[in-house]
């Protein structure tokens, strides 16, 4: 949740105002692929585990 709101208020503005805009745009793209490695895992953790 943290990722999400740090991507909509803090990097979202710099991208739309092009500032340094490569820099923006790759930590923006990190913090997307950390939300999805986050979900992976809490999902992966919440499956049943067969023993």
């Amino acid at each position: 949740m943290l990722l999400a709101a740090l991507a909509e208020f803090a990097v979202a503005p710099r991208i739309v105002a092009r500032e340094n805009l490569r820099l923006w745009h790759s930590v923006g793209s990190a913090m997307y692929l950390l939300q999805w490695l986050c979900a992976g895992v809490t999902f992966w953790k919440l499956t049943p585990q067969r023993s």
